[in-house]
């Protein structure tokens, strides 16, 4: 077994013809070192270390591992180096600097190095966003979207995976004010409702505070995505805040029913709407001249269908 005093992986980008060539450099200082077991990730430091690199086009150290599932494990358990909060945020916008250009890299093996990012991404982004300084000074960058709900108490930060197939998928990572006052942050992983449709994986669009009778705040996400590049749908569902945690498991339209989405594809319109006064979700779907108009009251507990 190896204990890495520090191992730093370079991922460096050189410009060959229009895409990127991908070098990986490896420096290990070791202490009592023995083979490994292939595809063995022997201690968690072996996971990051960053470091930039002024002689290539992007030089970004990050990843080692040849196993997805086994470095996501690692990255879980890894304690982050840094510090304050804004080397923190420095060294989240590095990781997400290097997935924005791999976004243009193709070939199967760059896979294993997104994935990977994309879970350091997600490790640094739950530990920034339950610092306050963040609400005050909101994460930005090109590759990240971020929805508040009007009264700031909850909002989702998110990213398009890349997972290099034509179904946009996204990385969500939702920051809420416990019913304590306090900040808490969760990463919304695969979401199993034992269907083919994963939410998870849903871009949130909008974020509404509902008038709710049950004593718990709810809110209202409306959220798109696509099961590739000509079909897509848009849909809506109720996340609550019990006390420190966020649910996602909410009866949003009755008869254990947690989501209502529609499906369209290229050249037809689905618009989505939500009104505070009269608590109406609608969804209006347009084909040539052809409009329809699905409409939901929030009674205080759920989404009720509205027939015209």
């Amino acid at each position: 077994m190896c204990t890495f005093a520090d191992i730093k992986i370079k991922i460096m980008y050189k410009r060959k013809s229009s895409n990127y060539a991908i070098i990986l450099l490896c420096a290990l200082l070791t202490v009592n070192c023995t083979p490994a077991e292939k595809n063995k990730i022997e201690d968690p430091i072996d996971i990051y270390s960053i470091k930039k690199d002024t002689s290539t086009e992007s030089g970004i150290v990050t990843i080692s591992g040849e196993n997805p599932i086994e470095v996501r494990e690692r990255i879980a358990e890894y304690q982050i180096p840094e510090t304050s909060f804004e080397a923190k945020r420095k060294t989240f916008y590095s990781i997400l600097d290097t997935l924005y250009q791999l976004k243009t890299s193709t070939g199967q093996t760059i896979y294993n190095t997104v994935d990977s990012l994309n879970y350091l991404a997600v490790h640094y982004l739950v530990d920034i966003l339950k610092n306050r300084k963040s609400i005050v000074s909101p994460l930005k960058h090109k590759l990240l979207k971020r929805v508040s709900s009007y009264d700031k108490a909850i909002s989702v930060y998110s990213w398009e995976e890349n997972l290099g197939v034509n179904m946009h998928t996204n990385i969500c990572v939702f920051q809420y004010m416990g019913t304590n006052g306090e900040l808490y942050t969760v990463f919304n992983a695969d979401d199993d409702n034992g269907g083919d449709f994963n939410f998870s994986r849903s871009r949130i669009m909008s974020l509404y505070k509902l008038s709710s009778e049950s004593g718990n705040p709810l809110y209202l996400a409306n959220f798109m995505g696509n099961y590739g590049n000509k079909n897509h749908f848009k849909g809506s569902t109720i996340l609550e805040i019990r006390n420190d945690e966020l649910f996602f498991d909410y009866d949003a339209f009755g008869g254990d029913t947690k989501y209502f989405f529609m499906n369209y594809t290229d050249g037809e319109i689905l618009t989505t709407s939500f009104s505070y006064k009269s608590q109406e979700l609608k969804y209006t779907f347009k084909k040539l001249n052809v409009i329809v108009d699905t409409r939901f009251i929030f009674n205080g507990q759920i989404f009720e269908r509205q027939i015209d």
